[in-house]
């Protein structure tokens, strides 16, 4: 987020935003000082009234619900950093029309380019459409290079200006794309790979499976330890996925303590085979908090599988994997259900 306001408004801000976190237990993770941030400045009005009214009706404001607020209310897309970056791009279009314009020779059909590329900005809402924008800028940099114009010099730089551009959005995307507490992929990002993963299945008619994962008496753990080592836990549990996965595969944080695993062209036994290689990792562990040495325990985990059906949209199979796991939490927890053993009963 882009904040404005003076050091003495910002300190003030920031006093207010700490002792929110304090009031209702949460850790100063980006995600929860952003949403509290947000709502002492008063500059997210929507946020703000969605806020009062779950204070007003005493409702809990615990981890999970400021992740569901910040989606909603902050995390608009990819709207902060597409702007950030467009604005930057923007600058470097005039910049190098300007050249264009001031030099003479034959070089009109550039000015054109560029005439386009600036009315095409004005409809750019994504990260893909952004990297096309770039991408043309610079194969028009390129050729005004290469023209041997006197705007060689120049051209060279703006270039380089793009290139740095064109990395900038590389990282600024895998962040937008990226848990901020796991590392693991969030939500956005797994819901664009599972568009890709549809696609694939349609023209390959190859299968793939997700398993969706809660871990089981999570809540035990933050209200017995506190949410730091919660934090903690749900670090671990991420970097156990990690190491398990294939290299195409995907771990995600589904959200809260849930987290999901895509395996392309698998069906239910390989799906099946994966999670009980978890299970019985959870089940050889102990976990332990790192800086006291306390014993926490084991820390188990249900797990629910479902196969794609070709025609089905991303969120019927996901949905469709997290009602197997919660029939997994529902019949005693700790264990592995596929969705169509649930379905033929």
């Amino acid at each position: 987020m882009n904040y404005s306001e003076s050091n003495s408004q910002a300190g003030e801000f920031l006093r207010l935003t700490l002792g929110f976190l304090a009031q209702h237990n949460l850790s100063a993770t980006p995600v929860n000082y952003t949403v509290w941030y947000e709502y002492a400045s008063g500059k997210n009005p929507k946020l703000r009234q969605a806020i009062d009214q779950m204070l007003k009706k005493k409702l809990p404001l615990n981890s999970n619900h400021v992740e569901t607020l910040y989606r909603k209310f902050i995390s608009d897309g990819d709207r902060v950093v597409i702007s950030r970056l467009l604005t930057k791009l923007n600058l470097m279009l005039r910049e190098i029309t300007s050249h264009v314009v001031e030099t003479e020779g034959d070089l009109s059909a550039h000015g054109q380019a560029l005439d386009s590329l600036a009315d095409q900005i004005k409809d750019v809402h994504d990260f893909d459409s952004l990297k096309e924008i770039i991408d043309q800028m610079l194969d028009t940099t390129r050729a005004i290079i290469q023209s041997g114009s006197r705007l060689q010099t120049r051209m060279k730089v703006s270039s380089e200006d793009l290139k740095q551009l064109h990395k900038e959005l590389e990282i600024s995307q895998k962040e937008a794309r990226t848990d901020s507490l796991t590392g693991l992929t969030n939500r956005r990002g797994l819901e664009k790979r599972l568009e890709i993963e549809r696609i694939r299945a349609r023209q390959n008619n190859a299968p793939f499976s997700v398993i969706m994962l809660d871990i089981d008496h999570f809540k035990a753990v933050n209200d017995t330890f506190g949410h730091l080592v919660g934090d903690s836990l749900l670090k671990g549990f991420a970097d156990i996925l990690s190491g398990l996965v294939r290299r195409n595969d995907l771990a995600a944080r589904y959200g809260g303590e849930e987290f999901l695993i895509l395996l392309p062209e698998t069906n239910v036994e390989g799906a099946y085979a994966v999670s009980e290689k978890i299970r019985n990792i959870l089940l050889k562990k102990e976990w332990t908090i790192k800086d006291s040495g306390k014993h926490i325990g084991q820390i188990k985990a249900s797990m629910g599988i479902a196969q794609y059906k070709l025609g089905e949209t991303r969120n019927e199979v996901i949905t469709r994997a997290d009602e197997a796991m919660y029939h997994a939490k529902s019949t005693g927890r700790d264990r592995i259900v596929i969705h169509s053993d649930l379905t033929a009963c």
